[in-house]
């Protein structure tokens, strides 16, 4: 069964999936509005566009066999948005009881699910209540790193050790050990796969409760009975959207316009309460349809604030920070969606307006620019994420690359550059993930550059080896996990010790080689080891096959991951 057949409806309403059909599910030939009163979303906004991690999946699609009429026909819907009539006329045949070979696989990208919730306000299948679901957390939740990567790393007699600190005996701080154990513990995920998860989270959330208040704007236009704007006129929504919120947000702006002929751009302002204090956001989207409505591209831009309960490198330089990001976006074919997101965290106490540019600095494009560091007062000091992504997003078949820098004052991004297959026959999924240190985020281009093995332990070296961590990764439908392929060992390349050298003889050097997976962390059973072992290199490097490449991108590039720009 394709994935077409998986039950996640972009068009829930029955009725209006059979009346609709092509056009008002995204597979029409026109990108230009209806001439009646109602707004056909699908037309002038980026229906099918989400963030999300790509080996993100989701529960919750039926057995055909099991499920009602109005499913099946629903099931239909699906296949008409996606414009795959083939299996549309399948199934329009078996509205009669449907067999199992009918059903389909258990689980669905969150890509889907995201993309899915922006169509089903713009055909007012659900309402912003409802769709949006707004909570302080979707905009406000903070990066973190899966159990697996990073751990704290207790350490006895590092061999680097001079004289001073870090000292000879100590612990490697987090973050900075990359893939440490093949498994994830919390999760018993692949480890590749639960850190990309985990770092994509944040703002895969901020960016698609985003774009949910911005499809609720046609929402409510259409609810009021409004139509789309003249060319160079705008529609104040500001009423009808704080009606449709409340009490949650209050917006102080709430607009569609139409600058140029053929091409929207929708704007919010709104503030809300988080904890004991207010919060304020500014959303705003610049869309060009193209001839389809599977053709479209633009430009979102997003900012919030967060408040002072965590600085870290703002800490003295600001009462709070800010969250600027951007996501540029261009889709050529229902199977075809290239993806530019960015993101970092700005000091500032999040109360100028506008609050993006008050904060941020910009690229030409109008994209985050990742070298507008902090400077006497402004510019980001924390967390910045860089993604990139040419995929289909009707499977999430595709390669992608996610780097982030922990501090404006970090001298390397860490990056994972992923290649995801998909098997239209089995639904199968897998891949190959990479992961490995980058240039500064400020310069990076996406392509993980070596490897750092010695990132902050005594006497470290930031010098890029020429190696790479590798994991082959396969989906596991039943039990919904990212595996190791085929379960076994030889699917990883991540062992080395934390040294410049990224060996160790052994000897009196221990450390914590199982971190992150035991708790308490201790030393406990490698010093019950005699003697202790030596440590040799079982990275990726720039070998593969009968072939030596000149650098590691060639190398990644010789597997098959062709990086996207970020």
């Amino acid at each position: 069964m394709n994935q077409t057949s998986k039950l996640y409806f972009p068009c829930v309403g029955l009725t209006a999936a059979l009346l609709l059909g092509l056009a008002g599910c995204g597979g029409g030939s026109s990108g230009s509005p209806s001439t009646s009163t109602a707004i056909d979303g699908a037309g002038v906004f980026p229906a099918g566009l989400a963030v999300a991690s790509p080996v993100g999946m989701e529960a919750g699609s039926v057995t055909l066999a099991q499920a009602s009429p109005a499913v099946r026909l629903q099931a239909l819907a699906l296949a008409l948005f996606q414009g795959d009539l083939a299996t549309a006329k399948q199934l329009a045949s078996r509205l009669i009881p449907v067999g199992d070979a009918q059903a389909a696989a258990s689980r669905s990208p969150r890509y889907m699910k995201s993309a899915n919730a922006v169509n089903a306000l713009l055909t007012g299948a659900s309402t912003p209540r409802t769709g949006v679901g707004f909570n302080a957390d979707k905009f406000l939740k903070t990066p973190i790193n899966a159990g697996c990567y990073g751990p704290t790393v207790l350490y006895q007699g590092h061999p680097d050790w001079v004289a001073g600190v870090p000292a000879k005996d100590g612990t490697l701080p987090s973050g900075d050990v990359g893939i440490w154990t093949a498994v994830d513990t919390a999760t018993d995920w692949v480890c590749a796969a639960a850190q990309l998860d985990a770092r994509m989270d944040g703002v895969a959330l901020r960016s698609n409760t985003s774009l949910m208040t911005l499809a609720s704007l046609i929402n409510v236009a259409n609810t009021a009975g409004k139509s789309l704007p003249a060319v160079g006129a705008t529609v104040d929504l500001k009423t009808e959207m704080n009606v449709a919120f409340s009490p949650d947000v209050t917006f102080t702006a709430a607009t569609i316009s139409q600058p140029v002929a053929g091409s929207y751009s929708y704007s919010v302002a709104f503030s809300f309460t988080h904890g004991s204090g207010t919060r304020n956001a500014e959303i705003r989207l610049s869309h060009a349809p193209g001839a389809s409505k599977s053709e479209y591209s633009g430009l979102l831009t997003y900012a919030v604030t967060r408040g002072g309960s965590d600085l870290q490198n703002c800490n003295g330089k600001a009462l709070g920070t800010v969250d600027v990001g951007t996501l540029k976006y261009t889709r050529t074919a229902k199977t075809a969606m290239t993806l530019v997101h960015r993101e970092g965290n700005y000091c500032g106490v999040g109360t100028a307006t506008p609050l993006a540019t008050s904060y941020a600095t910009f690229s030409s494009d109008g994209q985050l620019d990742p070298a507008g560091k902090w400077i006497v007062s402004k510019g980001w000091a924390n967390n910045f994420n860089r993604f990139g992504a040419v995929y289909d997003p009707t499977t999430l078949k595709g390669d992608y690359t996610f780097g982030w820098q922990a501090g404006y004052e970090d001298s390397n991004s860490r990056v994972f550059n992923i290649g995801l297959n998909y098997n239209a026959t089995t639904e199968a999924r897998d891949g190959e993930a990479y992961f490995g240190y980058g240039d500064d985020i400020a310069s990076s281009t996406g392509t993980i550059k070596g490897f750092i093995c010695n990132w902050a332990g005594p006497s470290s070296s930031h010098t890029l080896k020429d190696f790479f961590q590798r994991q082959n990764i396969s989906f596991n439908d039943a039990t919904g996990k990212w595996r190791p392929s085929l379960e076994a060992a030889s699917s990883s390349n991540i062992t080395y010790a934390p040294t410049n050298a990224c060996t160790s003889a052994g000897g009196a050097f221990y450390y914590d080689k199982n971190a992150g997976s035991v708790t308490p962390a201790s030393l406990v059973d490698e010093l019950a080891v005699t003697p202790n072992p030596s440590v040799v290199v079982d990275l990726a490097d720039r070998v593969f096959g009968p072939t030596t490449y000149a650098t590691i991108p060639l190398a990644i590039a010789g597997r098959g991951v062709i990086v996207p720009g970020y």
